[in-house]
């Protein structure tokens, strides 16, 4: 392991901004966009802590999730050709990135990768339950809501890596 972390050194050079910079900065201009470097540093130290974990956790929660639309869709495919369609794109998000090995390293950007290509299907399922809504079938209205679930889960999840960045350090630019 490396020492200092990643980490250790994005918390010295926040130190160091908050105790020997913004002091000696006059102008608003210059406090503000020290703010602004502050704010980043926390959010890029909370990055580091977690994202991975909740680029992981996200993939576990929409590979299932996919695979639910995708049953739904080819219910629907034989009379429905936008069905196919819009099947075809979440097969397509499902196997753009395929799970590796448990054995294997997963970068986050790999990560950030797979989660990107699986939300484009639940982005193209949404779009497609949304048109269909108002019917009001079974169906149709339980994907609506494990996708509004999801959505939810997801912000949720993204806040954790910005509001303790942001809140309670003064205004943001």
């Amino acid at each position: 392991m490396l020492r200092p972390t990643s980490i250790d050194v994005l918390r010295c050079i926040g130190r160091t901004l908050d105790t020997m910079i913004v002091p000696a900065l006059n102008g608003v201009a210059e406090r503000s966009a020290a703010a602004t470097i502050g704010h980043l540093l926390r959010h890029v130290t909370l990055r580091i802590e977690h994202e991975g974990r909740i680029l992981h956790d996200e993939i576990v929660m929409l590979r299932p999730l996919l695979a639910q639309a995708r049953d739904y869709l080819q219910a629907r495919g034989a009379g429905d050709p936008e069905a196919t369609r819009v099947g075809a794109s979440v097969e397509r998000a499902l196997s753009a990135t395929a799970p590796t090995s448990s054995g294997e390293y997963r970068d986050v950007g790999s990560l950030a990768d797979e989660v990107w290509a699986l939300r484009q299907g639940v982005t193209d399922a949404l779009q497609y339950v949304l048109a269909r809504k108002s019917g009001g079938a079974d169906a149709t209205a339980k994907l609506h809501d494990a996708i509004e679930t999801y959505m939810a889960w997801q912000l949720e999840r993204e806040s954790e890596l910005i509001d303790p960045a942001f809140e309670g350090f003064g205004p943001r630019r």
